[in-house]
Formats: C-alpha cells, sequence, structure tokens
C-alpha cells in the first residue's frame, strides 16, 4: 500500500462528482478539514478494528413522500447500506445492525437480504458470528415517533448492542426548528422516526459517528452548517443540526456508502469488501421489488436520485479500479 493517501483522495474525489447539481462539491473541502484528511479513510479506520461479533450501526431510511405515506421510501441509502453491511459482514465478522423507521422495515430487509447477508436476530447473529463457519448476517431495526419514546429507543438500542461504530446514510436529521426538511425545504417529518437521538446518545458515549449525504439535510451536516447554507439551495433552512465526527459528502448518498466500502478493502487488503458495477446493476433492478423508489421521480423504477443505472455503476467501476490499483 503506498505511504500516502493518493489513492484514499481519489476515492473521495469520486463519490463527490456533483452529478446531480445540487451544490454538494461545496461541502467537500469543509468535511476535509474537520479530520484532515481522506474523509473515506477517516470513516474506514473507525471500522477496521472492528471484532468478530461486534455490532456496527448503520441509520438509514429516507421516507421521500411523507405526506402521502410513510411507506414510501427511496432506494438512495438502503441500497449503500447493504453494500457496507455486507463489506462489514464479510471483512469483519461483525454484526451490521441496520436501523430504519419501522414502516420501512420488511423493504429494507428485503434490500439487505438480497444484496447477500441473512437478515436475523441478534441472537442468531451472534450464533453466526461465534461459529467456525461464515455466515454473513444482519439485524434489523428500528426505533420510535414520538420524542419520549425516540429517546427510549436509543438508549434501548445502545445498551442492547453497544456498538463499536454509528453510521447514519442518506437519513434525514433534525433541522434548527426541530422539523424535517427536504431537498426543497419543506417540512416532511410526518411518520418519521427521531432517530436523530441515536446518534446523539453515541456521541455522549464517546462512540466514533459517521455521517453520509447528498443534500444538506442529512445527519451529519451540523457539522458544515455554513458550507449547506451557502452551497446548497435552501440549506439555510433543511440543514440537519446533528454534527458526526466523520462526514462524507457524495453525489448520490450510496456512493458514500461505497467509498467507505472501498477503502476498507484498502486498509483490509481483502478487494472483495469492495462494490461492483454489476452488484450495483443488480440492486438497483431489485430495488422497485423491494418498495423503493427513485427519490427524484417518485416512481418505482431502477433509477437513484434520477440517474440512470449506467451513471450508478460508472462511478463503482472507478472506485473498483481505485481498490485495484491500491492494492496492487
Amino acid at each position: 500500500m503506498p505511504d500516502d493517501n493518493v489513492f484514499f483522495d481519489l476515492i473521495d474525489r469520486i463519490v463527490c462528482l456533483d452529478v446531480g447539481g445540487r451544490g454538494v462539491a461545496g461541502l467537500f473541502e469543509p468535511a476535509r478539514a474537520l479530520v484532515d484528511g481522506p474523509l473515506s479513510l477517516a470513516a474506514a479506520n473507525h471500522l477496521a478494528d472492528v471484532k468478530s461479533g461486534d455490532a456496527v450501526f448503520i441509520i438509514t431510511g429516507s421516507l421521500t413522500r411523507a405526506s402521502v405515506s410513510p411507506d414510501i421510501a427511496e432506494n438512495d441509502g438502503p441500497i449503500g447500506a447493504a453494500v457496507l453491511a455486507r463489506a462489514l459482514s464479510l471483512g469483519c465478522n461483525a454484526i451490521p445492525v441496520i436501523i430504519v423507521d419501522a414502516s420501512i422495515r420488511d423493504r429494507v430487509a428485503k434490500m439487505v437480504a438480497f444484496a447477500g447477508l441473512n437478515v436475523v436476530s441478534y441472537e442468531q447473529a451472534k450464533t453466526a458470528t461465534a461459529l467456525p463457519r461464515f455466515t454473513g448476517v444482519a439485524v434489523l431495526e428500528n426505533g420510535a415517533i414520538e420524542e419520549a419514546a425516540a429517546r427510549q429507543a436509543a438508549m434501548r438500542l445502545l445498551d442492547t448492542y453497544a456498538p463499536k461504530t454509528v453510521i447514519a446514510c442518506e437519513r434525514a436529521g433534525m433541522s434548527a426548528d426541530g422539523t424535517y426538511r427536504n431537498a426543497l425545504g419543506q417540512d416532511y417529518s410526518e411518520g418519521r422516526e427521531k432517530l436523530d437521538y441515536v446518534v446523539e446518545l453515541a456521541s455522549e458515549r464517546g462512540l466514533p459517528t459517521i455521517g453520509i449525504g447528498d443534500g444538506g439535510n442529512e445527519i451529519g451536516m451540523g457539522a458544515v452548517k455554513e458550507a449547506v447554507a451557502a452551497h446548497i439551495p435552501h440549506g439555510d433552512v433543511l440543514c440537519a443540526e446533528m454534527a458526526t465526527d466523520v462526514l462524507v459528502p457524495a453525489g448520490v448518498s450510496n456512493w458514500g456508502c461505497y467509498a467507505v466500502a472501498a477503502a476498507l478493502a484498502i486498509l483490509k487488503n481483502n478487494p472483495k469488501l469492495a462494490h461492483t458495477s454489476a452488484a450495483e446493476r443488480r440492486l438497483l433492478d431489485f430495488s422497485p421489488s423491494a418498495g423503493l423508489v427513485d427519490g427524484m421521480s417518485g416512481m418505482l423504477d431502477a433509477t437513484g436520485d434520477g440517474m440512470h443505472p449506467d451513471v450508478h455503476a460508472s462511478v463503482v467501476a472507478l472506485l473498483s479500479q481505485t481498490v485495484q490499483r491500491a492494492l496492487s
């Protein structure tokens, strides 16, 4: 592996390509300043020492049309979470605990299973990771909507699983006025679980936190509030208050998860942990069957954030090539 950070830097720059023209490129340098180096490396460093049987939280799920139904969620977030969970299971024999709203739990579970992991109970996961014969597993959890119940749920989750790291990907965070805002600055709080408290309590307990987002309204973006206001449309209204230790801005939030998986593949010297273009196409093709929509169009189409599968597969191909070069 090279002595410098050239490959991790390249990973960062690939996934922060602002193909959708949403202003996310303006968050790149402020986010890097928080860790004084490559973001993918900073995130992967928090995961590289995760051991067999350790839990890692991945919070995701964007209820993109909450005023219509809390069952409507986008494929950006769950696909990335599934890919990163696979990397953690395969590379660390960890227990990825994917936390989403109860209303979409079954949909996200389908995506996680399609990515290759057995969705099981925590007890089953502990048994699986203790066996000499490997079994890829993940656990699905949810929180609560009401304030008091949400705080109690956060405490229960952290007490039960004692995660080594908490990651939030494409998970809307509360804005300054306590509401959740979409990319248009509109209030779309209805039916949404307050999973912010999981990150808040994790920070209070000294656990590493990682945020991944593409629109400024996601958990983690509170670390670069001024940049969100300056570069993201409606950024002064929609910015999430919750900050994380590491923030990975990306053109599409899924790509941020792929960046972390790619960096982990380099650190672990295991190219199998990196996502592939073929797998990306399969996951996008499957997402309508799982009941997950393209967040831009609101349609059950095999696209993501309004972009053709070719775009997503091309970004993944660049990441795969970077991992191959780093390990060659």
